[in-house]
């Protein structure tokens, strides 16, 4: 599998002229991405605001247990669009599993109980969002019966995560989401290229947490399941990483990866 294949999206490198948006008054916004601060993902800052100035489609950066992808990013995009509400958040691995925190105002730890973490994000004023609550492809998913307990607590569902293969199990987060009375989220959970600009929900534009909770209810989801092939590359290059003892993103180390697992790099 070329690397290429992963590295390029012709939304992004194709697009012309000046960035497109979804109206007057509404936001395009994918709410679970993650950039090279998590240690599974490639996607490079300038590549993810990219991504934005060409689709208009605003990401909810998140990476694993750390908030400074979102930190950069939204520096760089508020340099440009200096209204655009400034969304720091992290995709939290707790005891119980993960748990992301939107409109942080400083990193939370991971380990700590579903229950702490959702009384820090309450702290902090922020929001918290349960990503592919029902995935068993992952091992991080939050545990089910914690989930029942903590329900109510939770602001957000997400509802449509483009990484999760089963769309039963999608289906099945829209249902639990339902009967608790939260609103859903769409995610394209990209870690790379080739997954930005994909998924995404339409919502009145919102400058708070709370005019994002009310809007979302609201909102037009577009989702396209991602390809095979992206689950394939996390999973070969996790592999190859652990193997060999490299530490930090993969594209520090993009080369030793590469020559180690014998993908093409044209």
């Amino acid at each position: 599998m070329p690397l290429s294949y992963v590295n390029y999206n012709p939304l992004i490198e194709d697009s012309a002229g000046e960035r497109c948006g979804s109206g007057s008054g509404t936001v395009m916004f994918d709410m679970h991405v993650h950039s090279v601060y998590s240690n599974d993902s490639i996607n490079e800052v300038r590549t993810i605001v990219r991504a934005w100035e060409k689709t208009g489609i605003l990401p909810l950066v998140c990476d694993h247990d750390s908030i400074k992808g979102s930190q950069k990013v939204y520096e760089a995009i508020r340099e440009i669009e200096p209204d655009i509400p400034e969304i720091w958040a992290e995709e939290i691995l707790t005891a119980d599993g993960e748990i992301i925190g939107a409109f942080l105002n400083e990193e939370i730890s991971p380990g700590l109980g579903a229950d702490e973490t959702l009384d820090i994000i309450q702290e902090q004023g922020a929001l918290s969002i349960v990503p592919h609550p029902f995935c068993t492809y992952r091992t991080t998913a939050i545990d089910r019966r914690v989930l029942e307990r903590i329900g109510d607590r939770i602001d957000i569902i997400e509802g449509y995560n483009a990484r999760t293969p089963d769309a039963r199990e999608n289906s099945m987060g829209r249902t639990f989401a339902k009967k608790n009375g939260k609103p859903i989220s769409a995610g394209s959970d990209a870690h790379t290229p080739v997954e930005l600009a994909r998924n995404y929900i339409i919502i009145k534009e919102f400058g708070n947490p709370s005019e994002l909770i009310r809007n979302i209810r609201d909102g037009e989801i577009l989702f396209t399941p991602a390809p095979a092939e992206v689950h394939e590359f996390t999973i070969l290059f996790k592999k190859m990483r652990r193997e060999n003892n490299i530490q930090g993103s993969f594209n520090k180390n993009i080369d030793i990866l590469i020559q180690v697992a014998g993908i093409a790099n044209p």
